[in-house]
């Protein structure tokens, strides 16, 4: 008896704490993303051009809250959504203050971006903008 009982625990605790792997469901393709990988796109505009973008930028950062020697770099990616706005921006480099300053300069921006499209329909767009600083 004491085994039928020591066995009908065992088996039961098993059940009780195994793993089940409950299924997956993909999400659908975003029909816009789709369209991003055609070959007739048109890329998102700034106004007055990617010079027009970098003069902005470099006229909002302030310089006196980076610290740093020699030449700077970051990797500022961002996305222009179907609205024309900047969203998901990420800053990477090796300087953590010319950083945090690039992402700040990025969000302030009041200029409206025309948006990508892609076979005439209105997509979102991903762009990656190198910025350097030379402290002499």
């Amino acid at each position: 008896m004491k085994k039928i009982v020591t066995f009908a625990l065992c088996l039961g605790f098993g059940l009780a704490f195994s793993q089940v792997k409950e299924t997956e469901i993909l999400p659908a393709k975003d029909q816009s993303e789709e369209a991003v990988l055609s070959k007739d796109i048109k890329s998102a505009e700034y106004p007055g051009g990617l010079m027009a973008l970098r003069k902005d930028i470099a006229d909002k950062i302030r310089m006196r809250k980076i610290k740093g020697k020699g030449i700077i770099t970051a990797r500022a990616k961002f996305t222009v959504n179907i609205e024309g706005k900047i969203d998901g921006i990420i800053v990477t480099g090796d300087n953590a203050d010319f950083n945090k300053e690039t992402e700040r300069a990025l969000k302030s921006l009041k200029a409206q971006w025309k948006p990508a499209k892609s076979n005439g329909i209105i997509v979102r767009s991903y762009y990656t903008f190198p910025l350097n600083i030379n402290f002499e």
